[in-house]
């Protein structure tokens, strides 16, 4: 799925990161702020039918943008997101644990 066809939306008050196509929520991503230097992803989840079509990219994607614009690093013990973040060296500026490739 091309990520230009989906649109994102923070909730801070939820603490997630909601992708929605044509009207529908497809995924979100729960966080947890921490101090005022982090941001922690515990959690992310997608419809079944947008499984493998890049949605957990597009919102890592979004949540590195959060963060690069608060000044916070990234702590992820989601094993799916964790596994994004070490192999894009692109969020290694955000990344709290630099673990190698």
């Amino acid at each position: 799925m091309d990520r230009k066809n989906i649109s994102f939306q923070i909730n801070e008050e939820e603490c997630k990161i909601y992708a929605i196509y044509n009207g529908v929520i497809i995924g979100d991503i729960f966080f947890v702020k921490i101090n005022n230097d982090k941001l922690m992803i515990s959690e992310t989840e997608i419809e079944s039918e947008y499984k493998n079509q890049n949605i957990e990219l597009y919102m890592v994607q979004e949540i590195i943008k959060m963060a690069r614009d608060t000044n916070r690093k990234i702590i992820s013990i989601c094993p799916y997101i964790s596994n994004i973040l070490i192999t894009h060296p692109e969020f290694d500026d955000v990344r709290m644990l630099n673990h190698s490739r």
